[in-house]
């Protein structure tokens, strides 16, 4: 079974928007990538937990997304990433991994995905719709987060974008 690909600016409603799409299911795993940095993140993942229903999986897992996916249970109905742009940074800030391995990994998990038993959902950001950074490394992020993106988009058998809290399908 392939997978699902929601993509969206920061705060556009993606999150809530996959679990639209797995509501009424009981045995969902959901694969968080966020680390809490600061307390504005603890919050963010806080308020993400309480939307989640209670008999659902938590996998928290900021690096090995393939290795989350192996130990999704057999008995999930579905699979929730949430979200491949902070997998992204992780990789990059806190592996320093470069940028033709994190793309290698991004085929490797899209590949994966579309093997699946359980449907699968993966949740991004959009970063190419705003201002173009001031920085290069803030730069070369955009360029990577947009190529991964690109690499589960086309893989994947839906995508959707979503904006302020409305989804469009985009294939």
């Amino acid at each position: 079974m392939s997978y699902i690909f929601v993509t969206g600016g920061a705060s556009s409603g993606k999150s809530r928007f996959a679990l639209e799409r797995f509501k009424g299911l009981s045995k969902v795993a959901f694969i968080a990538t966020g680390v809490s940095t600061d307390p504005e993140m603890e919050e963010r993942i806080r308020n993400h937990r309480r939307e989640r229903p209670a008999g659902w999986d938590t996998i928290e897992e900021p690096l090995d997304l393939i290795g989350a996916l192996a130990r999704v249970p057999r008995e999930s109905e579905g699979v929730i990433i949430d979200c491949l742009t902070l997998w992204v940074s992780n990789l990059l800030y806190e592996r320093s991994i470069g940028h033709g391995a994190v793309l290698s990994l991004a085929e490797e998990t899209a590949g994966r995905l579309e093997g699946a038993a359980a449907r699968a959902l993966v949740v991004t950001n959009e970063l190419g719709f705003g201002v173009i950074p001031a920085n290069e490394e803030c730069r070369l992020f955009r360029k990577l987060a947009g190529e991964v993106n690109q690499v589960f988009a086309l893989k994947s058998a839906e995508a959707w974008l979503v904006v302020s809290g409305i989804g469009m399908r985009l294939k």
